[in-house]
């Protein structure tokens, strides 16, 4: 009894710096500013009212993704033979593409007949970006569920996996709140700074993207990278 008591007074402290901790990184490899300018360069051709939709979408999915990472994230992966190299490689590449499209602005180069199309059926095209890229990999990348598919096989009691479970719905909440203001954002940084911070942000995207690569890369082929 002595000892059992002794066990659970001595993993308080741990479960908490380790909560602690997992909160911390969640919310460095999320990164709300950068999501932010993504969420701005994505939406800004959309309507106000399509923009707070997509607020909502991005808000809802990053949510959902976040919880399938906590409660079926390792099974998931241990079903489908997918390991952490495979999600890092992947990750890598679409965060890839997502990076070098801001840095060339092409998400946000259209012809008028292509505005006019968005307005006519602006449902069919924002649906879709508030899911990729905003939610996932802009917001939700390879690091992000790795960190959290992590977290919940290390600590995976159904006390410590709802306490992950509430680390992810703040995050998602953070996230809709972030992207439900991000206009006044991309007015203050007006058309000309948009354009800088875009451009910055994907030189940032672009080289995150290849080291997640590198590392997916050398966990897949590790023979490779001692090599080199």
């Amino acid at each position: 009894m002595t000892s059992t008591s002794q066990r659970s007074v001595i993993l308080r402290p741990v479960n908490l710096q380790a909560t602690i901790l997992f909160t911390a990184s969640l919310l460095a490899i999320v990164n709300p500013l950068s999501s932010a300018v993504l969420f701005v360069t994505t939406a800004s051709r959309f309507s106000r009212k399509v923009q707070q939709q997509m607020a909502d979408q991005s808000g809802l999915a990053i949510a959902v993704i976040l919880l399938a990472c906590v409660w079926v994230g390792r099974y998931l992966l241990l079903v489908l033979g997918i390991t952490v190299p495979m999600l890092q490689a992947a990750g890598g590449l679409i965060l890839l593409i997502t990076g070098l499209r801001m840095v060339t602005l092409e998400e946000t180069k259209l012809t008028a007949a292509e505005k006019i199309s968005v307005e006519d059926e602006p449902e069919s095209q924002w649906k879709a970006l508030a899911v990729v890229p905003i939610a996932i990999p802009g917001t939700v990348g390879a690091g992000t569920i790795t960190t959290v598919v992590v977290q919940a096989t290390t600590y995976s009691r159904w006390q410590d996996l709802l306490i992950i479970t509430g680390v992810g719905l703040g995050t998602a909440l953070l996230m809709w709140l972030t992207f439900r203001s991000s206009a006044s954002i991309g007015r203050r940084l007006g058309p000309i700074g948009l354009n800088i911070v875009t451009r910055v942000m994907g030189i940032l995207v672009t080289a995150t993207a290849f080291g997640m690569l590198a590392r997916g890369i050398g966990g897949l082929l590790p023979g490779l990278m001692r090599a080199s």
